[in-house]
């Protein structure tokens, strides 16, 4: 024994087996192991098809508590990104997903557990649409011009994106400026993806990506739609009125024939022996070179409303009688305090609203010389009445000079 520890060797291996010893007790002392869990460790999703499937909300994010066991100074220094948490997206499919997450910790590290052991996922699939794309035209053309309906190359763009948020989309549209514009107005433009409230929505991919849109301008006119009204209702019934929708159509053509242009006909309508109202779709006649400017419109609604006639009685004084054509220096004075009584006739349902504010008379005294003469008494009533009797017919006027008059005064 004296002699083992004599020898330099042993000294050595003892100062080696005392190190040890030494390293141990200030590593179980000093840097003992301890237990750690590393809270909020963020999961990745690896092997996603990303052609095929998307998380159905985007915002997701998954994360893990990880419980590690190791030396005081490694554990205690671990940051969530130091450990690696993954979950395999490959053969899942649409709905939700339960997985398994898989974790790696660093080197001497020992890994306890895992908290959640599973995360659930839930996908959707990618889907692709054929969608028309919407002009939405601005500004004014110039006077005289309209633009006419817009064309779009390619009429449909393809929209692609999880389910839910390609069938959120309510519209595809792009705008175009006509300001001014008197000839056809052609654009390359982008397009906005919009969802029901007005939304740009960014997780949706488009093929292509612009539309070349083309707005025709043309040049137009406002006219007047005439009823072509044939024959009438028989004895005793009358046309209290015509209505016609649309009262006004817009129509296109050449320059010229539009300027000269006023109104266009319908078809004749034949109300021939009717005795109640007629009511009828017709075609519209379109002189050669003119067309309706738009295209839903190609007829017009026409109604005739057919009454019993019915008849009344106004009573209106001489004064209200108005005297036209008289000479220059004359002075015409009528009959005083005589009533004359109209027979007026209308549509049963308005005949009690006839008034003589309605009724314009007169008589015309031109040619006529000083003296007393008669005259005839003329009636013009607001339509749909008629004036069909006057009593008297005629009514005595005085005419005189005016210069002898005031010689005389």
């Amino acid at each position: 024994m004296h002699r083992f520890f004599a020898n330099d060797t042993a000294v050595k291996v003892l100062s080696i087996i005392v190190a040890i010893v030494m390293w141990l007790y200030v590593m179980n002392e000093q840097n003992p192991q301890v237990t750690y869990i590393v809270r909020d460790v963020p999961v990745k999703l690896s092997n996603l098809d990303e052609d095929k499937f998307a998380l159905k909300d985007e915002s997701s994010q998954f994360t893990v508590n990880v419980k590690v066991r190791g030396r005081r100074s490694l554990v205690t220094d671990l940051k969530p990104n130091d450990i690696s948490a993954e979950v395999s997206m490959r053969g899942r499919m649409e709905g939700d997903n339960l997985i398994r997450v898989d974790v790696v910790v660093p080197p001497n590290i020992e890994l306890i557990d895992v908290l959640p052991r599973e995360i659930m996922v839930t996908l959707e699939a990618v889907i692709e649409e054929q969608r028309p794309v919407t002009v939405e035209i601005v500004g004014t053309p110039a006077q005289g011009f309209a633009a006419g309906k817009p064309q779009v190359k390619p009429q449909e763009v393809v929209i692609k994106g999880p389910r839910s948020i390609v069938n959120s989309i309510k519209k595809i549209s792009t705008t175009i400026d006509i300001s001014d514009k008197d000839s056809a107005v052609t654009s390359t433009l982008p397009f906005m993806v919009l969802d029901g409230q007005g939304n740009e929505q960014k997780r949706i991919t488009f093929r292509p990506d612009v539309v070349e849109v083309t707005v025709p301008i043309v040049p137009v006119s406002n006219v007047q739609v005439l009823p072509n009204i044939r024959g009438n209702p028989p004895e005793g019934y009358i046309i209290r009125d015509v209505r016609i929708d649309p009262p006004s159509i817009t129509v296109t053509g050449s320059a010229d024939i539009l300027n000269n242009l006023q109104s266009i006909s319908t078809e004749p309508i034949n109300i021939q022996g009717e005795v109640s109202t007629v009511s009828v779709d017709v075609n519209l006649l379109l002189p050669k070179g003119i067309t309706i400017f738009d295209e839903e419109v190609q007829s017009a609604r026409v109604t005739v409303e057919i009454e019993k006639l019915a008849t009344t009685t106004l009573n209106i004084k001489s004064d209200k009688i108005a005297v036209e054509g008289a000479n220059s220096g004359l002075n015409a004075e009528l009959e005083h305090d005589r009533d004359v009584i109209l027979t007026v006739s209308g549509p049963e349902s308005i005949i009690d609203k006839a008034n003589e504010n309605m009724v314009k008379l007169n008589v015309d005294i031109t040619g006529l010389t000083e003296g007393e003469h008669f005259v005839k008494i003329r009636a013009d009533v607001s339509r749909p009445y008629r004036v069909i009797k006057i009593e008297p017919s005629e009514i005595h006027v005085t005419i005189s000079n005016l210069l002898q008059q005031k010689g005389g005064n």
